[in-house]
């Protein structure tokens, strides 16, 4: 009896351990994206971190400096701190302030919001 109890247990902890949610796992980090094109270029970096369940925050830090006459003009610093909601049906973090539906893909260590492709560095 006592030994059926003890493999009911171990099956049932097996069992849990391969449910887990990789991409919410995944979730919490580091991300960076950087981008250039004629008229400006741009480093963005998000640090996600869980707050309490589903909750998460999302700090963004944006530098951006415009190109003029082929010249980099003085740097804008911008930071913003969001929330965003996990939902494990879709496996998307959907932010609240301005929409944003984040797309996390855990084997190719990226993050991705639009068009847009973060790759986690920790």
């Amino acid at each position: 009896m006592k030994t059926n109890i003890i493999l009911i247990a171990l099956f049932a902890t097996l069992l849990a351990a391969c449910n887990t949610d990789k991409v919410k796992t995944f979730i919490p980090g580091t991300y960076v994206n950087s981008a250039k094109g004629e008229y400006g270029q741009a480093e963005d970096t998000l640090i996600i971190t869980p707050i309490s369940g589903n909750a998460y925050l999302i700090t963004q830090r944006t530098t951006y400096q415009a190109i003029r006459d082929g010249k980099l003009l003085r740097k804008h610093r911008k930071i913003q701190k969001l929330t965003g909601i996990y939902g494990p049906q879709e496996q998307v973090l959907n932010e609240t302030t301005n929409g944003r539906i984040f797309i996390f893909q855990p084997e190719q260590h990226l993050l991705s919001i639009n068009q847009a492709s973060y790759h986690k560095i920790n």
